[in-house]
């Protein structure tokens, strides 16, 4: 019997200063047509690791205001992208000094879903959220993944 080293299943350890400092300068790209009909497909590979979401073992809050309109893919996700007005994970906290921008994928099944499903999350709400970080591996870039942290402070008409 093949034996498993104990750090490939021990769980990561979060280095709040390092996670905060992977927080990128502009926005990931919107998601094509494509993208969002293929997730279906493409998510349960992430899920196994390929081209997936390699965990952080932080946590964050933040505040921050989507750049675009949440967009919705076939897997029943919705990605927001953020440019952060706030984030913390642990001791750790963005400079005020610098833009930072993070994207939000929230799951089904979760009351961040629930939120986004009734409410339309348009470009320029402030928004407040928390969750597992995690770096998307097909950047590579930081998710912010919540699940029952997620609130609309500021709706915009639509």
């Amino acid at each position: 019997m093949k034996q498993v080293a104990p750090e490939s299943i021990a769980p990561a350890v979060c280095d709040a200063p390092g996670t905060v400092a992977l927080l990128s300068r502009e926005p990931q790209p919107r998601l094509s047509c494509f993208d969002r009909w293929i997730a279906f497909l493409t998510t349960p590979f992430k899920r196994l690791g390929i081209s997936g979401w390699k965990e952080t073992g932080c946590d964050a809050d933040a505040t921050g205001r989507p750049v675009r309109d949440a967009q919705h893919s076939t897997d029943g996700f919705w990605t927001i992208d953020v440019r952060l007005d706030s984030f913390t994970s642990g001791p750790a906290a963005q400079d005020p000094s610098r833009a930072n921008c993070i994207r939000v994928e929230v799951e089904p099944d979760t009351q961040a879903h629930a939120v986004c499903a009734k409410t339309p999350i348009l470009e320029g709400a402030l928004l407040s959220f928390g969750g597992a970080v995690v770096i998307d591996m097909d950047g590579p870039f930081l998710e912010v993944h919540p699940e029952d942290d997620f609130r609309v402070l500021e709706p915009v008409a639509g």
